[in-house]
């Protein structure tokens, strides 16, 4: 192993306590810097929570305004449903009315057929 001299060991020495020396310059730089991060990160946290309660007020404050305009539309259906009931009551009892109508055409059909036959018979008699 190498001898190293008294002076040169001294050297290092003095340089390696002027790094210690300023150390705590160094420190004192770094510790400002981590509060203005930590200043940001609490700001940034601080941010964030008012927008994600913000954002979760206007999502909610939509939902409600989108059930209620369901309800709305739901409503309007049930109408359009009952409408739509009234009308097929009235169209089957206009059905059961042609369905008689046409029963009672059948049977004057029927009628006139016999007296059409009838009097086809009355004229073959008179020729």
């Amino acid at each position: 192993m190498e001898h190293v001299s008294t002076e040169r060991r001294v050297e290092i020495l003095e340089q390696k306590v002027e790094l210690l020396q300023e150390l705590p310059a160094r420190m004192t730089a770094v510790e400002g810097r981590l509060t203005v991060v930590e200043a940001q990160i609490v700001q940034l946290r601080t941010d964030m929570n008012n927008g994600f309660s913000a954002l979760s007020y206007a999502i909610n404050r939509m939902h409600s305004e989108m059930m209620a305009r369901f309800e709305s539309i739901d409503r309007r259906f049930d109408s359009v449903d009952k409408r739509f009931e009234r009308l097929d009551q009235r169209f089957e009892t206009m059905d059961k009315r042609f369905d008689e109508i046409d029963t009672r055409l059948a049977a004057m059909d029927k009628r006139f057929d016999r007296q059409d036959e009838g009097i086809a018979a009355i004229r073959r008699k008179l020729e």
